[in-house]
């Protein structure tokens, strides 16, 4: 075949496949168009639909559980914008409730609300950390986990070979406090270090670890509601 023939061919190749991806791309901006969220941090509500206000994020689906499942919302309220993040979390497959960490293990979750100023500056960051840190006063505390509540978890084929489809809503919620600075002030470092020395002299761990009065922390409950559909790669 004389390459004037061939060329024609190998570029209509090259356009069915660009038109392929394109498609592909079009049909995962039409699922992200579809989400919502809506939460309420403290006393202020937030909502938000479709990228980029509201996030999906996964490693894949592994057996019955998508690994490092995520949720986040990013909106602008009263001149600041508002970061929600549920923070990376394995998520089996099915409704029910559940915390992560898990009950049965130690650890608190890294979930986050941030406000920021228009110009991006940081302006509060409340997390899981620092609340457990200033607020936590038993071991391994509950309230210092994320709780998500998933009400319909439904898996279906997507239409990209080796994906697969899932719709999830629900709700999650968790604890966060913020610090009046970027670090903890001479006061709020004192006072957590006489608490490990009394911790030792007492012979065990006094909680929480740092007085929250002293440190001037803040808390709040974050609670977010969500209607999600995405594609997630099937993990042999």
């Amino acid at each position: 075949m004389h390459l004037k023939a061939i060329l024609p061919v190998l570029f209509l190749l090259t356009a069915c496949g660009q038109k392929a991806t394109a498609s592909h791309k079009d049909k995962a901006a039409e699922l992200a168009d579809g989400n919502s969220m809506s939460c309420v941090a403290g006393n202020v509500k937030l909502a938000g639909a479709g990228s980029p206000q509201v996030a999906v994020a996964g490693f894949g689906i592994h057996g019955d559980t998508i690994g490092g499942f995520g949720l986040g919302l990013n909106v602008e309220h009263a001149g600041k914008v508002h970061e929600v993040s549920s923070s990376l979390m394995p998520l089996p497959l099915q409704t029910g409730t559940h915390h992560f960490p898990s009950l049965a293990e130690p650890g608190m979750t890294l979930a986050s609300y941030k406000i920021r100023a228009a110009d991006g500056d940081l302006l509060r960051g409340y997390n899981g950390g620092t609340y457990s840190q200033q607020f936590s006063a038993i071991e391994n505390d509950p309230d210092a986990k994320l709780k998500i509540q998933i009400d319909k978890m439904v898996v279906s084929d997507a239409p990209q070979p080796g994906f697969k489809r899932i719709h999830a809503v629900g709700y999650f919620e968790f604890n966060a406090a913020a610090l009046p600075a970027s670090s903890p002030s001479d006061a709020c470092v004192s006072d957590g270090v006489a608490r490990s020395l009394a911790s030792v002299k007492a012979g065990k761990r006094l909680l929480p670890l740092f007085d929250a009065a002293v440190c001037d922390a803040e808390k709040k409950h974050v609670r977010c509601d969500f209607d999600v559909v995405t594609d997630f790669t099937k993990v042999q």
